[in-house]
């Protein structure tokens, strides 16, 4: 009967980590998000809570094997190896399982201690959220497919973000989650769906208001092109391929110069060369600023010329004077831009040994020219809500973000990264302009709805328009405050925990 059961609760687990996993893009079903808690829920309530860990780890694992398999490929392609990349893929996702069973063992030992479901719901929900947090931050941070971002589609829900963030999204998933594991396991009540039911509702319709205020919002308009060269990964830092890379930029900043643009944006270190000394690139994007006759806000790779190299977004205006502001990148991605670590993991991965490092910003410089004021995050950057509302708060009218990710091939990582602008966008209620090398990249309003976006892994540009606005949310203003609230509930609910 133990076996039986075990294998019944391991099935649950497994249920719970797809359902959760394929809520992302792609295929994006997002409203599996709001019933994947449930066959975990029942094993951690039902359960013991010396299994509870292993059940919940357990969920994480699949949770995060499925939704993050690219990584496999992508390291691949970095290492040389398939036992390299597969070794420390196993090891990424069991560090972030982690996590999920932290929460789980802290929901069965609460459920052993309240007996309401709402009291358990509070603290589990609360709980989540600050486990979310810990791991946006956390060693550097790795915020990719927290449970909120699962709703980018849902418009409405997510209007929430602009007073909590992001999280606020979590905290509602997971409470709704308790409410209708708890209605399956009491059939005969109808009151916890009927408050599941009423909650998403209620959000709905405030969502729905708060949505049709931010439709079209800001005092004026401008025009736009995002450029996506698709620049195959290999080719980029081999100067082989320099002439070809500037002949492609070009060609493109040439069609889109028909377009009358206010703004051109292109991705991540689209230029082959390090600026300024790589005089051949750096006039390449004078010239190209030239051509479209606008705002050119280009990535690049930057050489201070005391041996630092930077990842930065240079500002180039059309009078072809170069460029006349600059962001260099605040947040380095491990493994990527620099090796933590790097003596003793080198003795095991040897092609570490072969990566320099990215020498780390600091600034969040936003770019002015006429009446434009940009904030321009790089990659990475909007993974983390701080470094855009620092963009805010210095006065960006409109947030650009410009990545590569092309690392990623035609899987569904690009669309993961592509919809944390969506939460940027509503947290800070500016219109966020998104430029990928190849793909995915897009315009997104101040209400989070994408007005355009393109497909993954094709050369092409898209054209359109946004506006600009002084205003200034209240996440803006008070960041998260939210998670603050869920870290006093948590800590209240857990010192009753231990007197009760």
């Amino acid at each position: 009967m133990k076996i039986k059961q075990s294998y019944e609760n391991i099935i649950f687990c497994v249920l719970t980590g797809v359902g959760a996993a394929v809520s992302f893009p792609k295929p994006g079903l997002f409203f599996l998000i709001w019933i994947a808690f449930t066959p975990l829920l029942t094993v951690l309530i039902k359960g013991r809570v010396k299994t509870s860990f292993f059940y919940a780890l357990l969920s994480g694992f699949v949770f995060n094997a499925v939704g993050l398999y690219w990584l496999v490929a992508m390291l691949r392609f970095n290492t040389g190896s398939y036992v390299q990349a597969f070794a420390a893929s196993c090891a990424l996702w069991m560090y972030l399982a982690l996590f999920w069973g932290a929460w789980g063992l802290f929901v069965s030992i609460a459920k052993k201690r309240f007996s309401s479901v709402w009291v358990l719901a509070v603290f589990g929900a609360s709980l989540w959220v600050l486990l979310e947090y810990a791991r946006t931050y956390f060693l550097t941070g790795f915020p990719w497919m927290l449970i909120g971002y699962s709703q980018y589609k849902f418009a409405e829900i997510i209007q929430i973000a602009e007073f909590t963030g992001v999280y606020g999204a979590s905290f509602i998933i997971i409470f709704v989650n308790f409410l209708l594991s708890s209605w399956l396991m009491e059939a005969k009540s109808n009151k916890y769906v009927l408050a599941a039911l009423g909650l998403i509702i209620a959000l709905s319709v405030f969502g729905a208001w708060r949505l049709d205020k931010f439709k079209f919002f800001g005092d004026k308009e401008f025009s736009v092109s995002i450029i996506q060269p698709n620049i195959d990964q290999y080719k980029k830092w081999d100067d082989v391929y320099k002439e070809e890379i500037l002949l492609t930029l070009e060609t493109l900043a040439a069609a889109a110069s028909k377009q009358k643009n206010d703004l051109v944006i292109w991705p991540e270190t689209v230029l082959p060369d390090s600026v300024p000394f790589g005089r051949h690139s750096y006039l390449a994007a004078n010239k190209i600023a030239q051509t479209t006759d606008a705002l050119n806000i280009m990535g690049s790779s930057y050489s201070s010329g005391l041996g630092a190299i930077f990842n930065v977004s240079l500002a180039f205006s059309p009078r072809g004077n170069g460029y006349f502001a600059i962001h260099k990148k605040n947040h380095l991605v491990p493994f990527g831009e620099y090796v933590p670590f790097r003596k003793q993991l080198g003795a095991a991965f040897g092609v570490l040994n072969e990566m320099g490092d990215i020498s780390k910003g600091g600034d969040a410089k936003v770019f002015k020219y006429k009446d434009i004021f940009a904030g321009s995050t790089i990659c990475s950057e909007n993974f983390f809500p701080n470094i855009s509302r620092r963009f805010v708060l210095n006065g960006a009218k409109v947030l650009t973000n410009h990545t590569n990710d092309a690392w990623f091939f035609d899987t569904a990582a690009p669309h993961q990264h592509f919809i944390m602008n969506v939460f940027r966008a509503v947290e800070n209620r500016k219109a966020a302009l998104v430029c990928a090398n190849s793909g995915i990249s897009g315009i997104i309003e101040a209400s989070g709805r994408i007005i355009v976006s393109t497909p993954s892994s094709e050369e092409t540009f898209i054209s359109g328009s946004f506006l600009q606005n002084d205003f200034l949310s209240f996440y803006t203003l008070r960041g998260d405050v939210f998670v603050k609230i869920c870290a006093v509930i948590t800590l209240l609910l857990f010192a009753v925990m231990l007197v009760i």
